[in-house]
């Protein structure tokens, strides 16, 4: 697929320049270069975003990780470009850190972490992407799409979110808080039960009755029952 396709910077070098950028430009960034943020750049997540080039470095830089978090690494992996859009680089995160640091008093920081708890974060792996333009800048920095909310100890979310809810901090809106089903899902999968059932009830005899008890909608579990 790729061959089909034309963007004047060839996949290898792609790659090369998306993980250039995350050890320049991203929030585990190690060294200091000129920036490969395009003018027109923008930062999104699942619930956050988008965000421009100075308000993705006002709030890169406005909480010290590394302080709370010192042994913390991203784990990043699998590093391929989009067949579909060429101009794009994919790669999985993971994450672990342990929450040991003394935070500066006053800090950001200080105020999301709080004391160290000794506890230990564990994420789920997470999507996360670089699109760039011809010369090579990025253009879009996703990340923190989750992919298996059944991994870690974060209650299946991703990002900062994930991070605090395995140190023991608890938020009292969705985004932050483990997945659950909302009360229009529940009718929803009891209304399907219901119907499912009298289907079940119609069977003309025990064979189509034990595939239709089968393929009846199950209510799925929340991430923090997992």
């Amino acid at each position: 697929l790729l061959k089909e396709v034309d963007f004047p910077i060839p996949p290898k070098e792609l790659i090369r320049l998306a993980k250039r950028f995350l050890a320049t430009d991203a929030p585990e960034a190690t060294l200091k270069g000129e920036s490969m943020l395009a003018e027109n750049f923008k930062f999104v997540g699942p619930v956050i975003g988008p965000l421009g080039k100075d308000q993705f470095f006002g709030q890169r830089d406005s909480v010290d990780f590394f302080q709370s978090f010192p042994d913390a690494t991203a784990q990043f992996h699998h590093f391929r470009v989009d067949p579909f859009e060429p101009n794009r680089v994919w790669w999985t995160v993971r994450g672990t850190g342990q929450h040991t640091g003394e935070a500066v008093p006053g800090s950001d920081a200080e105020l999301l972490f709080g004391p160290p708890t000794g506890l230990r974060f564990m994420n789920p792996p997470q999507a996360c992407s670089a699109t760039f333009n011809s010369r090579g800048q990025v253009e879009q920095f996703t990340i923190g799409y989750v992919t298996d909310r059944y991994a870690g100890n974060t209650g299946g979310l991703g990002g900062f979110f994930g991070v605090l809810y395995a140190i023991g901090k608890r938020f009292p809106f969705e985004e932050g808080s483990p997945w659950k089903p909302s009360p229009g899902y529940w009718l929803y999968v009891q209304l399907g039960r219901l119907f499912g059932s009298l289907r079940v009830a119609l069977a003309k005899d025990e064979t189509e009755r034990e595939r239709l008890r089968n393929g009846m909608i199950a209510m799925p579990a929340s991430s923090a029952e997992i």
